[in-house]
């Protein structure tokens, strides 16, 4: 990965309700609580619990609220897209992902658990990347087509 090919996009506006947390990629911090996140939405059957709210298919993982950059805190919410008006359900949270610009990346094939953490560390080494982000609102989208993961950026 070392030019940014990727096309750059205007998504859409869609809201996504789940699990929020706030966390840093400081060691020990979303390494941790990130898979804590994914082990309880899963413990506690969220996508069944959902089945009747969601919009569409893909489960995501949405990053937002950036302190700064990725060295900075950030919230992180993992869950199904829903209309604006759905009831909040309990122990859960909406958050309202505005239109982005940004680009769209796929992930290599592989379990999420390792391919997902080494597709960031490419990001955050890439030499172009950094440049061009506006750490606005992110998202990894997970469906039977593969894993994508949108950054927002100029």
């Amino acid at each position: 990965m070392s030019e940014v090919t990727e096309p750059l996009v205007k998504t859409e506006k869609f809201t996504v309700m789940g699990l929020r947390i706030r966390t840093s990629n400081a060691p020990g911090d979303a390494d941790m609580k990130i898979p804590a996140v994914y082990s309880r939405f899963y413990k506690e059957d969220i996508p069944k619990q959902m089945e009747v709210l969601r919009k569409f298919d893909p489960l995501f993982g949405v990053y937002f609220n950036y302190a700064s950059d990725e060295n900075g805190a950030y919230d992180f919410l993992l869950g199904y897209a829903v209309e604006p008006n759905a009831e909040l359900f309990a122990g859960m949270e909406k958050v309202q992902v505005s239109p982005q610009n940004g680009r769209y990346f796929q992930i290599q094939p592989g379990a999420p658990e390792e391919v997902v953490p080494k597709f960031w560390t490419e990001i955050w080494s890439h030499p172009e990347i950094p440049k061009i982000r506006t750490y606005q609102m992110d998202w990894e989208e997970y469906s039977e087509a593969g894993i994508r993961v949108f950054l927002s950026t100029k």
